[in-house]
């Protein structure tokens, strides 16, 4: 199976600066969106010194130098888990990091984030960035939003068309940096061929709804026109924040083993 990403953060119609980040690395299979928060100098280097620490653990990793952070969970799988690790070593040093300068005092912020390795999906998440799966028409959220709204939502106290409006739709329940130690979820699935994964900060969800977001993945030729396509429509919404999206496609490759493949399912 063959994997084709392309992603794009913009800084939206509102807001005088992008804190949003976004990783894209494909030698290690690894894609993520953080959403910041601190303002201007805190939410911007906040999301970029915890993508940059979640690419530099998980290189460490690969070269067998990397101690597990926290306890792994043994519902998931050794991947998984290296993933959870990896989200909790860039909270720790967030966190850290929010010592060293008046300026950077309290901030924080979110993560999702996935990697891929024979065809199976490791993803974790801390805050209410979110995953999706395209899987043959059918659009899915993948992650649950660490935020006072979902809470709500969940407990039945405000249903999930109240909740678009309601306030308090930035106040988080969890995020990156905020504590010494973070919870992270964690989820897998099995990549299919025709697959699309797509990472979002709120800036697009919050100002495109699902089905919109899927019809237009649907239509787009590459995951480089869709990305544009979403940020372009968040804009067009008013894009009242930074807005960043990823997209990943699962082809079928090009290799002999995939030309036989696709040969006897011919017909």
């Amino acid at each position: 199976m063959e994997l084709t990403a392309f992603g794009q953060t913009d800084v939206g119609q509102v807001r005088p600066h992008n804190e949003d980040s976004i990783l894209l690395e494909p030698s290690l299979q690894l894609y993520a969106v953080a959403d910041g928060m601190g303002g201007h100098k805190g939410g911007e280097c906040a999301s970029r010194i915890c993508l940059d620490t979640l690419r530099d653990y998980l290189q460490m990793a690969a070269r067998g130098h990397a101690p597990l952070v926290g306890e792994a969970d043994t519902a998931h799988s050794e991947a998984a888990n290296l993933l959870g690790s990896a989200v909790r070593f860039a909270n720790r040093a967030v966190f850290e990091a929010a010592f060293s300068k008046p300026e950077w005092r309290g901030m924080g912020t979110t993560i999702v984030a996935l990697t891929v390795a024979d065809n199976r999906v490791a993803i974790a998440h801390v805050g209410d960035s979110r995953a999706y799966l395209l899987r043959q028409g059918k659009f899915q959220q993948l992650t649950q939003d660490h935020s006072w709204i979902e809470e709500q939502v969940r407990a039945g106290l405000m249903s999930r068309d109240e909740a678009l409006f309601a306030k308090g739709r930035n106040v988080l329940t969890r995020a990156i940096g905020q504590e010494e130690t973070v919870q992270v979820d964690l989820d897998e699935l099995e990549l299919q061929t025709g697959d699309t994964l797509l990472l979002c900060s709120d800036g697009l969800f919050g100002m495109v709804a699902d089905e919109e977001i899927a019809a237009l993945i649907g239509v787009a030729r590459n995951p480089e026109e869709a990305c544009r396509e979403l940020v372009a429509c968040a804009n067009g919404r008013g894009g009242r924040d930074n807005i960043s999206v990823i997209l990943l496609t699962a082809g079928e490759g090009k290799g002999l083993l995939a030309g036989m493949r696709r040969l006897f399912t011919k017909g």
